[in-house]
C-alpha cells in the first residue's frame, strides 16, 4: 500500500482511531502531517510525535503528500478531497489503512454494537499483564498507558472493529470477536438483514486457522467455516454464576468453562453489562494461552477508558460515558444507579438517523433515571431532519412519564448542574462534543 511513499496526510487527524494510525505512522518512519475541522487536545500528543497539525483546509499538504487518508465523516465536497483528485493522488479510507497496519503482527478484532472499547481495553490490560506486549489500537484514552495506541514489541495486534459502512471488512483476523450485534447504523445498513450479514462476513474473514469468540446468544447467526468457534454468556462454553456486586458498580462472579467451575472472577469495570465483555476477554486470553491467575489479574488492575464510566468531578458528582445507542443507554443508567439510586441524565442524542431510527428505544431507556436532560442533536456527517429534534424527544419523554427537559446550549445545561441540590448522580451521556461539556465540569 505505501511502497514509495514518504510523505503522508491525514485529513480527521484529531479522531481517536485517527490519530493513533498517524502516530503508527509516523513511528514506522513516515513523514506525517494532518487537519482537522476542530483542533482537540490530541491535537498535542501528535505535535509531540513530530506531526505537523492544523486546522481548516490545507493545499500545501495535499501538494506535498504522496497519499491521503480519510474518515468516512469527510465527504468527497471537502476542498482538500477535490484537490486530490485533482492532482491524482491516491486516497485511502481508515478502514483500509488499519487493515495494512494489522497485517504486520496476528491481529485479535474486538466487534459488536456495544462494548467494543471496554472490552479491548480489558484485554489490553490481561495481555501487557501477561507480558505479550501487544500493539493496541483503542477508540479511547486508555488508562493504562495514558493513550489510544501502544506500539508493542510483541506478536500481537489488537484493535477494535467497527461495523458502519463495513469498515471492519477490511481486516483478517487471527481471532475475531463479537460481542453482540443489535439495531445501528440503519442509515447504512439499511435492515437487520444486512447488518447481520455484514458480522457474518468479518466472521468469515478469520484466519482459516483462527478463531471466533461469539456471544452464544447470537451464535446461530453464524457458521462455522475455515475457524473454531469459541461461546460465552448464557448457556456458552464459558459462562458467569452467582454474580454480584463486591463493590458499588463493580461486579464479580464464578466463572464455568464447559460447565465446569474455573474460579472466582472480579471486575473493575463498572456495570453489570461487563460482566459478558470480561467472558469475551477470558475466552480470547485463554486461547492465547495465559494462566487464569494472570487473566484475574490483569482483569481487577484494569484502569479504565476516558469516557467509558469515567469519574470526572466529586462536587458535583458526575460520570461520563460515550453511551449513545439505547442499550448503551440503559446499561449506563443502571450502573450508575448501583453507585447512586438518582440518576440525572444528561445526554446529546449522535446523528439524526440514529435519534429516528431508534425513536421507540429511547423513549424507554431512561425509565431508571430521576430526571433527563436533553441538548441538541449532534449532527456529525448529517443534516438536520426537521421533525427529529431533542425538544421534541423531550416532550415524548415526559407524555410517556419520564421528567425530561431541554436545553439549548452546554451553557444553560450547566447553569442548572450548580443550582441542584441533594445527592445526586449527574450522568453525562453521548458521542458527540457534549465531551467539552463534560470537561467543563471538572472546573466548577
Amino acid at each position: 500500500m505505501f511502497e514509495n511513499v514518504k510523505s503522508i496526510y491525514v485529513l480527521g487527524v484529531c479522531g481517536i482511531s485517527m490519530s493513533a494510525i498517524a502516530m503508527q505512522l509516523k513511528h514506522m518512519g513516515f513523514n506525517v502531517m494532518g487537519t482537522d475541522a476542530h483542533i482537540s487536545s490530541i491535537a498535542d500528543k501528535l505535535k509531540h510525535a513530530g506531526i505537523e497539525v492544523r486546522e481548516g483546509d490545507a493545499p500545501e499538504f495535499v501538494k506535498q503528500c504522496d497519499v491521503c487518508i480519510k474518515t468516512a465523516a469527510i465527504g468527497d465536497d471537502n476542498e482538500d478531497v477535490k484537490l486530490l483528485k485533482m492532482l491524482n493522488k491516491p486516497i485511502y479510507s481508515r478502514a483500509e489503512v488499519l487493515g495494512y497496519l494489522s497485517m504486520q503482527k496476528k491481529c485479535i478484532a474486538v466487534s459488536g454494537t456495544h462494548g467494543k472499547t471496554t472490552t479491548t481495553g480489558m484485554l489490553a490490560s490481561v495481555m501487557l499483564k501477561a507480558g505479550l506486549d501487544p500493539t493496541v489500537h483503542i477508540g479511547g484514552i486508555l488508562n493504562d498507558i495514558n493513550s489510544n495506541l501502544h506500539i508493542g514489541e510483541g506478536e500481537y495486534f489488537l484493535t477494535e472493529a467497527c461495523e458502519y459502512k463495513d469498515s471492519f471488512l477490511a481486516l483478517k483476523p487471527f481471532i475475531s470477536v463479537v460481542l453482540n450485534i443489535e439495531s445501528d447504523h440503519m442509515d447504512y445498513f439499511k435492515n437487520l438483514d444486512n447488518l447481520y450479514n455484514s458480522f457474518k462476513k468479518f466472521a468469515k474473514n478469520t484466519q482459516k486457522y483462527g478463531f471466533c469468540v461469539i456471544n452464544n446468544q447470537i451464535i446461530d447467526k453464524f457458521s462455522n467455516e475455515n475457524h473454531n468457534i469459541l461461546t460465552f454468556g448464557d448457556d456458552g462454553f464459558l459462562k458467569a454464576t452467582n454474580v454480584k456486586q463486591h463493590l458499588p458498580g463493580r461486579f464479580c462472579y464464578d466463572l464455568h468453562i464447559d460447565n465446569q467451575y474455573a474460579g472466582h472472577i472480579q471486575l473493575a469495570a463498572f456495570g453489570k453489562h461487563n460482566v459478558q465483555n470480561s467472558l469475551a476477554v477470558i475466552a480470547v486470553s485463554l486461547l492465547l494461552d495465559i494462566d487464569l491467575n494472570t487473566i484475574k489479574e490483569g482483569l481487577i488492575e484494569y484502569k479504565g477508558v476516558a469516557r467509558r464510566m469515567e469519574l470526572i468531578s466529586n462536587t458535583p458528582f458526575v460520570i461520563h460515558d460515550y453511551a449513545h445507542h439505547p442499550t448503551e443507554i440503559k446499561a449506563t443508567i443502571d450502573a450508575c444507579r448501583n453507585i447512586n439510586k438518582d440518576v440525572i441524565v444528561v445526554f446529546q442524542p449522535h446523528l439524526y438517523s440514529r435519534t429516528r431510527d431508534l425513536y421507540e428505544e429511547f423513549l424507554t431507556c431512561f425509565n431508571g433515571a430521576k430526571e433527563v436532560w436533553l441538548l441538541p442533536i449532534y449532527a456529525a456527517r448529517e443534516t438536520s431532519v426537521s421533525d427529529i429534534t431533542s425538544k421534541g424527544l423531550a416532550k415524548d419523554l415526559c407524555s410517556s412519564g419520564v421528567i425530561s427537559r431541554y436545553f439549548n446550549s452546554f451553557e444553560s445545561c450547566q447553569q442548572e448542574i450548580i443550582k441542584v441540590e441533594g445527592d445526586i448522580l449527574f450522568a453525562i451521556l453521548g458521542a458527540g462534543d457534549i465531551v467539552c461539556f463534560a470537561e467543563s465540569l471538572k472546573k466548577i
